[in-house]
């Protein structure tokens, strides 16, 4: 028997399906606990699971006004988190190598659809404005992001090739996340707040 939304969560669904930010949140602080152990022990990489994260939960937001319609909300979000480590690890050149580890059933149920070209052009925009935020940080905190997050290197390695300390690295990363988020909110993209206040990557 598929594990339907109760009555409490089908109404939080409709919700936000009909673009509710607030119920959005919810189901945020709901399964963002959860997601994160499961995309970390595949990860290895705080940083990358907040990535794979963040991509998780813009792709829900976009196919909200599928949500009243799942019946296995939990299998779902799961499997959308799967799929965006699955699109991590072909970024990475090493698909192949990794899959086998990834023992997640992916069969046709519930599968997304694809997005429109208007969902497409709201992430892109998503997208360009956090680009914007990365660009308009000082020289050494923008190298010190992009390390981090777009080549995965870890906060030690960091450290070292940059002669800095550890902590010093970790404070960049976090004042980074914050310069961004207050872009974002300057940009307008207040339901995306929530997936940069709980990111704890350092």
């Amino acid at each position: 028997m598929p594990d339907k939304p109760s009555n409490i969560e089908q109404g939080v669904l409709q919700q936000i399906a009909e673009g509710d930010e607030a119920s959005f949140r919810e189901l945020y602080a709901r399964y963002y606990p959860q997601l994160r152990p499961f995309i970390w022990k595949y990860t290895g990489s705080a940083l990358q699971t907040e990535d794979i994260l963040q991509e998780t939960f813009i792709r829900i937001w976009l196919n909200r006004d599928k949500l009243p319609e799942i019946e296995n909300l939990s299998a779902w979000i799961f499997k959308v988190a799967s799929r965006e480590y699955l699109t991590l690890l072909r970024k990475q050149l090493v698909y192949e190598e990794k899959l086998a580890t990834l023992n997640i059933n992916m069969d046709k149920d519930g599968d997304l659809a694809p997005l429109t070209p208007d969902d497409q052009a709201h992430l892109a925009d998503i997208r360009r404005v956090i680009g914007e935020a990365v660009a308009r940080l000082p020289e050494q905190r923008r190298r010190i992001y992009r390390m981090s997050r777009d080549e995965g290197i870890r906060i030690q390695e960091i450290a070292d090739t940059l002669s800095i300390t550890p902590r010093t690295v970790k404070n960049v990363l976090t004042t980074s996340l914050k310069e961004i988020r207050e872009h974002l909110a300057a940009s307008g993209y207040t339901f995306m707040i929530p997936l940069f206040l709980f990111l704890k990557d350092y």
